[in-house]
């Protein structure tokens, strides 16, 4: 199953929470790291290979994510990393956010509005449209590679009845 890991606030459970379930409704694993809660190993090797068994990343910067310097500094960090991965990341920003100079670079970024119902529903709309893409194109991916095996199964299995 699709997964993609969430770079985010934990001060934000007002958005995070809607997009976690979205992403759920359309098929896809939301991957959420929470520096508070305890890790029987180092964060940022748990943090890295989440990124890695992702689809892609999506950011959720609000104020929370920026006001908050370590907060600010891991999502940096982590988009970072999806991009070295060559994972697509889609940052969501709150109106009022500055998106980082390298980010606004590498990255698809939309703006969201936490005052405006309307935009809030787009916003969900959009996050649950790019789950089922992602999700779409494994199964296609998956199902090729599937069809690819069982031609290769046949063609071995016919080379071998044929000797």
């Amino acid at each position: 199953m699709a997964q993609i890991f969430i770079a985010h606030s934990s001060k934000d459970k007002w958005i995070i929470d809607p997009v976690k379930e979205i992403l759920e409704q359309a098929g896809v694993i939301p991957w959420l790291s929470e520096l508070e809660s305890p890790t029987p190993f180092p964060l940022a090797p748990k943090i890295q290979k989440a990124i890695e068994s992702s689809s892609a990343l999506i950011a959720i910067l609000t104020h929370n994510v920026t006001n908050i310097t370590q907060t600010r500094d891991v999502v940096n960090w982590e988009i970072s990393a999806a991009y070295h991965l060559k994972k697509p990341v889609y940052v969501f920003r709150e109106r009022g956010v500055e998106v980082p100079l390298m980010i606004s670079y590498i990255t698809d970024y939309f703006t969201f509005d936490s005052f405006n119902e309307e935009i809030l529903r787009k916003t969900i709309d959009k996050i649950y449209q790019i789950g089922f893409n992602i999700r779409q194109a494994e199964d296609q991916n998956k199902a090729i590679r599937t069809l690819f095996g069982i031609i290769l199964g046949v063609i071995a299995l016919s080379s071998l009845t044929s000797e």
